[in-house]
């Protein structure tokens, strides 16, 4: 549950542009959205994203492309956190500069140290107000959120915070390896054997650790990881969308068109119409 009330669901298609600002708990579900994510939290914040931990410093804005299956693992009910989301669709149409959306789409998870002009967490209350309230005050916060995404896109390219990928308390290891592996082979004709080998569990056992953990099943968590290589291909290839589905993982067309639609909320060939247009 986000903090202003809306439900998270792992097949949301997007947010909209929207922010809200609140101290949440460590999220029980990996989840994804297509949407850019920005986030700030006075306290340090961990991340599972494609089943690696990013650490994210106090105080330090981050951005990511939340189509990637990801979970808050920080229960950070003691600070503040700041987010604002913007779909990826609009992202495009401004056309960021220094390449932040390429960057973002192939995997990179952008953080810069909070500075002037960028500071979220004294915008959210803001903006969340402007675009609810519709009229010329939604377009000045869609003016100034525009404003925000360049500025953080000019410092992700003058250098930006560096990652840190070490273990955490908010996660089992052999689940966090487990989604890693998923990610990376989320192509190949996967079975739960291939997944609880890789972390020595038996599959019965593996698929009861990955569940808890991860809250949602391996199956799940696959087609979580194909939907996003398939909106990637779709987004940055010129294969045709069939081989799109068969490049990403689906073995029949019909599943293919049918998980994308039900996570997307539109067919492939019309997401990859309305994004490349």
């Amino acid at each position: 549950m986000r903090t202003d009330g809306t439900a998270i669901t792992p097949g949301a298609a997007s947010f909209g542009l929207a922010c809200w600002r609140g101290a949440p708990e460590a999220m029980t579900v990996a989840h994804r959205h297509d949407d850019l994510e920005f986030n700030v939290s006075a306290g340090a914040l961990e991340y599972l994203v494609d089943g690696r931990l990013v650490s994210i410093p106090p105080s330090t804005l981050a951005v990511f492309w939340a189509a990637r299956p990801h979970q808050l693992v920080t229960d950070a009910t003691r600070s503040l956190v700041s987010w604002l989301t913007v779909p990826l669709g609009t992202a495009l149409g401004w056309s960021l500069p220094s390449g932040l959306v390429g960057r973002l789409l192939g995997g990179g998870f952008v953080l810069v140290a909070e500075r002037a002009g960028l500071e979220l967490a004294s915008r959210v209350d803001v903006w969340a107000g402007e675009l609810a309230a519709g009229g010329e005050g939604r377009r000045a916060a869609c003016a100034e959120v525009e404003g925000f995404a360049r500025r953080t896109a000019i410092a992700a390219a003058d250098g930006g915070v560096a990652t840190s990928s070490a273990p955490g308390a908010g996660i089992r290891t052999d689940a966090a390896a487990m989604a890693a592996w998923i990610s990376e082979h989320a192509a190949d004709d996967l079975r739960v054997e291939d997944v609880a080998r890789q972390v020595h569990l038996a599959p019965q056992h593996a698929m009861t650790v990955f569940r808890r953990s991860i809250g949602i099943t391996i199956g799940e968590y696959v087609a979580q990881c194909r939907v996003a290589r398939a909106q990637h291909l779709l987004l940055t290839s010129a294969l045709s969308v069939p081989e799109v589905g068969h490049a990403a993982g689906f073995r029949s067309q019909s599943q293919f068109y049918a998980r994308f639609r039900e996570r997307c909320g539109e067919p492939p060939a019309a997401y990859r119409r309305r994004l490349r247009g």
